[in-house]
């Protein structure tokens, strides 16, 4: 299971925070990826795209300075529409009062509980505890039913090989007629039994 979180700088003490209350996620086999890990020498924008691929939940710590970001705008959008066909789920983390309803994540499952931002608890470790119980709901429904897939193409209809061969008619005789057909070999024909009855009278 692989978490992608997505932050600005700017809120790199909440995202420290998210990550120590993740801790016993992290022992049940969830990764919870974020820029810092990248190591020395990665591409920057190859290494996220890459994580943002693999990931099945994407969580966007929101505030002010996220929203102005264009590098967090853009992993939103991209983790959105991921989202909308059915390849990851996306949960909002509320850091600060601001304006998240109109990121389009007014649908989404927005934590802390009723959205009230984390800068309004009495301690971020409250809030935060109540944030890592939110994603670990989320982590127990993707494991329950994994995300969707993009919708496979239907498979070309083909005739089954034990079917029959469709029958070959005959081939009409030359000059246009059709073949007369063959007497077998116990029939008498008309003319033969006219010729028989001769015979037996002579």
């Amino acid at each position: 299971m692989r978490i992608f979180v997505s932050y600005c700088h700017a809120n790199a003490v909440q995202q420290a925070k998210l990550q120590v209350h993740l801790a016993q996620l992290k022992r049940d086999e969830v990764e919870a990826w974020f820029d810092g890990e990248m190591e020395a020498g990665d591409k920057l924008n190859t290494e996220i795209s890459r994580k943002l691929r693999a990931a099945d939940i994407f969580v966007a710590l929101m505030s002010p300075e996220y929203i102005a970001s264009r590098w967090c705008q853009m992993e939103y959008k991209r983790a959105m529409g991921r989202r909308a066909r059915g390849f990851m789920r996306v949960v909002v983390v509320v850091v600060r009062p601001c304006a998240w309803k109109d990121t389009g994540a007014s649908d989404l499952k927005v934590l802390p509980r009723d959205g009230r931002p984390v800068s309004d608890w009495r301690s971020m470790d409250h809030a935060f505890a109540d944030v890592a119980e939110g994603i670990k709901g989320t982590v127990k429904a993707v494991r329950a039913r994994p995300p969707g897939t993009a919708p496979s193409r239907p498979a070309e209809t083909t005739r089954s090989a034990a079917a029959p061969a469709p029958k070959k008619r005959p081939a009409p005789a030359k000059g246009g007629r059709k073949a007369p057909a063959k007497v077998g070999a116990g029939a008498t024909t008309a003319k033969g039994k006219r010729l028989a009855r001769s015979r037996a009278a002579g």
